[in-house]
């Protein structure tokens, strides 16, 4: 057999890692929080929960990167610099690319809710 076709067969041996043929591939959690110090600390309670984790720093890039990561979960905090966790919920919301992803809100100082789990 060629290189070129042990490559193939090899590449056809794999999973689909697509998540609706039923693979393995962890929830994605998009976590929104301007604070850095709390934002590190609830990546790893995420992680820990089994989560992989994208954040954003500022309304803006939760947007964007919710619109094009979709991920399965949306942690939004208290505050995300110039624009309020209420407006950005709203605008996420609203917006038909990302209207179907739960959102969680959490205040500023506070631990994950124990319910969001795998």
């Amino acid at each position: 057999m060629s290189e070129l076709q042990t490559a193939t067969t090899s590449q056809d041996a794999l999973p689909s890692l697509s998540p609706t043929a039923g693979s393995i591939a962890l929830p994605l959690v998009l976590l929104a929080d301007a604070n850095r110090a709390s934002r590190v600390r609830r990546l790893r309670q995420l992680e820990g929960r089994g989560f992989r984790v994208t954040a954003a720093r500022t309304a803006f890039e939760a947007i964007v990167k919710a619109s094009c990561q979709l991920p399965d979960l949306i942690v939004v905090a208290g505050s995300l610099g110039e624009a309020s966790a209420d407006e950005t919920t709203e605008l996420l919301s609203s917006c038909p690319a990302t209207a179907h992803i739960p959102i969680v809100r959490v205040q500023v100082g506070s631990r994950l809710p124990s319910s969001i789990r795998v």
